[in-house]
């Protein structure tokens, strides 16, 4: 609940906090009182109110305080359980101590056989049993107190030694070569977001043609705060370390829809929405739809999603509203909502028709609301009474918001929309060197944002853009993608030594990671000289996308080998629409590794969709100052997925959310397990179980920085988020040095030196190094 209200308190633009305002110390305050009213409720029962009393209350009923202890945190011995229970709800001192003696001495003699039994199997597993039973007392409790030394630090020697296992994984198939020197530029440049899921397509893209891949942080680098055509609502297009200055508009490009074409069964539907027996009648009616819904996604989810999809009209083309509006256009577009509002209220309030209120009446009531002239002549024609003008005056002022308070408001808001040519211009640059793409620009520059699709799902979020806020990244590439497109943002990029081509075009993409299809957007926008390219581009993105599927599917499908792609990529889209599905896709189970370098380090490794993989060349970076950028946000934000996968791990119960078979979605905050539990936190265990077992590899975030070794260790202790989180040990930090062939790793405090490359393979690193 304390994360719930510090998400609230921070969460300005969230309907409910606006309504209701409330910050910490309000929850704090009420915390306080309600435990506050428990204690003088209980003020008859000798409650102990410091530690000195607790301790004393502890050695005068230590029997109570034993039972008490194995009672309430369920060791208890479950055949003495209900005795124990009633002994401590009568609460006679006598009979608790009666039953403390019987009690401990059951216990003592089934832990004494317990431990017998597990020497004896350990005896059993190094086949010597007899020298188990030659052992004598001293002897015997020095095997017992090496057993316990080694099991209080047994997780951590199986966490070191997995770390070891995939720290030489990565080591051993990484390749710092020089980069290759290209005879013509690519066919297709893409630029993928880090996320895991990434690291399978991208492979594959680039197995299939001549692509060229790069990694980056899936907004790519543009904070936004995004309202989608038809909603109100603002949604934040960033990772949650930042919040978004610059507002985008998504406005449409096509003119009004055929209401004809609307499908019987939308038609019927909306119009039961407006009806006066709604209350009657909707249940019935919804919920006959809903069972259609039910039988149609559960026999045949892809014919029935396409049937359903014709009954709802198609999203019309839109675009973004990137530019800046000058004071001019603002001031204008504020009169006119105005205008439009107080044709409603006055055809509301007084009853008019539309062709009896003129434009000079709206001008005078606006002016009147507004306090510039005291009275509106004109809407006295209408047979109102001075008073009655006076009070739809006020009403507007008031109920409909047209007042000097909030024009203020709106024009301040509307200052907010679009971007700057310098801050366009800043946005583009940065996300081009950070990845290290300045030249050798090629025709397509794909964007590719992600998401995924999937029914019945409260944990879609999960699923989604993490750095983008638990939305899909399909519009930053959009706001990206425009920028870099306009001429002028060209030639400021010119002035700075990044010389785009003329033919160079940048399109953004969707690339649904339950689905594994790449979608190709604003495709209206492409000049006319790339669309002779357009069927070799889309060959390439289906034969990557299904040949992803086809490595992916058996990880979800129990008892099913290797399928044919194209069969793979079918039961992926079948996945995405079955309602029933718990597990659409793994998403980010099993990440292990965060990798920053350029794509020659990995590129002749398989990572399987472990790898966060963030495009970088250290050469175009001297200040490091890209970095640091790279290490305070999109490491931080990985490490954060890092260790909630981990957590929701190994201990799926207080750390995740258990299974979501049971979950209720509550208040449209949070789910719950049935209808009586706290929020839970965390991911499902179908999110990071298989069968019972850990799916997802506990394991903490293994990073490798591509770079000379001072230039990355500065790096590292200028960002004090990230260098806690390395001397902490939250994060194992390799650096990597492709200058000298040398390997760092942060252990025992200090950077330890691994081993060294060679000029273009890396020696195996044996055990023994990682201590």
């Amino acid at each position: 609940m304390g994360r719930l209200h510090r998400w609230r308190s921070s969460a300005s633009n969230y309907h409910w906090a606006e309504r209701y305002p409330a910050d910490l110390v309000d929850y704090l305050a009420l915390r306080l009182t309600l435990s506050l009213a428990l204690l003088h409720r209980r003020r008859t029962q000798p409650v102990p109110r410091n530690l000195t009393e607790v301790h004393e209350s502890v050695n005068e009923r230590s029997c109570e305080t034993y039972l008490r202890h194995d009672f309430h945190n369920r060791v208890v011995m479950p055949e003495l359980a209900h005795r124990v229970e009633r002994v401590l709800a009568l609460g006679r001192r006598k009979d608790i101590e009666a039953l403390c003696g019987d009690y401990l001495a059951q216990r003592k003699m089934r832990d004494s056989i317990l431990l017998a039994e597990r020497l004896d199997q350990l005896a059993g597993l190094v086949e010597d049993r007899e020298l188990l039973r030659s052992l004598d007392d001293v002897q015997l409790q020095n095997l017992i107190d090496a057993l316990v030394a080694f099991e209080n630090s047994e997780g951590r020697i199986w966490l070191q030694a997995v770390e070891s296992h995939a720290i030489n994984r990565l080591l051993e198939g990484a390749t710092p070569a020089t980069e290759k020197v290209r005879e013509k530029r690519p066919f297709v440049q893409s630029l993928f977001c880090i996320d895991t899921r990434s690291e399978r397509i991208r492979r594959h893209l680039e197995s299939v043609g001549d692509y060229q891949t790069y990694g980056i942080a899936g907004f790519f680098g543009v904070p936004v705060s995004f309202i989608e055509l038809s909603k109100g609502s603002e949604n934040h297009l960033s990772p949650v370390l930042l919040t978004p200055k610059n507002l985008v508009l998504e406005i449409s490009a096509n003119d009004s829809r055929d209401d004809i074409a609307v499908g019987a069964l939308e038609k019927a539907l909306h119009e039961l929405k407006e009806s006066v027996l709604t209350p009657f009648v909707t249940v019935e009616a919804i919920g006959l739809l809903f069972g259609f819904d039910m039988i149609g996604k559960t026999i045949a989810p892809q014919g029935y999603n396409r049937w359903r999809r014709r009954l709802h009209r198609d999203k019309p083309s839109t675009h973004l509203l990137l530019d800046k509006i000058s004071r001019e256009q603002a001031d204008s577009i504020i009169r006119a909502v105005q205008r439009a509002v107080i044709v409603k209220a006055v055809e509301q309030e007084l009853g008019l028709e539309p062709e009896r209120i003129t434009d000079d009446m709206i001008r005078e009531l606006r002016e009147a609301a507004l306090g510039n002239v005291a009275e509106a002549p004109r809407i006295l024609s209408l047979g109102l009474s001075g008073d009655e003008a006076n009070a739809l005056i006020d009403r507007l002022r008031s109920a409909y918001r047209i007042n000097a308070s909030y024009a203020r408001l709106q024009f301040e808001r509307l200052g907010r929309i679009g971007f700057s040519l310098d801050e366009q211009v800043g946005f583009v640059g940065q996300a081009l060197r950070s990845i290290g793409l300045t030249r050798d620009f090629s025709r397509f520059i794909l964007l590719v944002g992600h998401g995924s699709t999937s029914e019945n799902n409260p944990y879609e979020s999960a699923l989604d853009c993490g750095a983008c806020g638990g939305n899909h990244g399909l519009v930053s590439a959009r706001v990206l993608a425009q920028m870099a497109n306009k001429p002028r943002v060209r030639e400021r990029l010119h002035s700075q030594g990044i010389i785009i081509p003329d033919d160079a075009w940048f399109v953004p993409a969707l690339h649904n990671t339950t689905t594994d299809e790449l979608t190709l957007v604003d495709l209206d926008l492409l000049p006319p000289s790339h669309l002779v390219y357009l069927d070799r581009l889309r060959n390439g993105l289906t034969a990557a996308s299904r040949l992803c599927a086809q490595e992916r599917m058996p990880t979800l499908q129990t008892g099913v080998g290797k399928q044919e792609p194209s069969q793979a990529s079918r039961a992926a889209l079948r996945n995405s629409m079955d309602w029933s599905q718990v597990r659409p896709e793994w998403g980010l189970a099993r990440n292990a590794y965060f990798v920053i370098g350029r794509r020659s380090l990995t590129e002749n490794l398989s990572l399987d969709g472990r790898a966060f993989l963030h495009s970088y060349d250290y050469r175009l970076d001297p200040k490091r100052r890209l970095l640091e950028n790279i290490l305070a946000g999109p490491l931080v934000v990985g490490q954060w997925i890092n260790m909630e996968h981990y957590f929701s791990t190994v201990d799926s119960e207080c750390f995740g959310s258990g299974s979501k078979v049971y979950h209720n979605v509550a208040g449209r905050i949070g789910v719950m397990t049935g209808n009586i539990s706290d929020l839970r936190t965390g991911l499902p265990t179908q999110t990071v179980l298989k069968q019972g077992r850990p799916y997802h590899e506990p394991l903490r975030l293994i990073t490798v920085i591509e770079g000379p070794f001072d230039h990355s260790r500065h790096a590292i202790e200028r960002v004090l988020s990230v260098k806690r989180l390395v001397r902490n040990g939250w994060i194992r930090m390799l650096l990597l040095d492709p200058e000298t062939g040398e390997v760092h790793l942060f252990d025992s405090g200090d950077w330890q030196l691994l081993s060294c490359l060679q000029s273009d393979v890396l020696s195996n690193i044996q055990d023994a190094c990682i201590r």
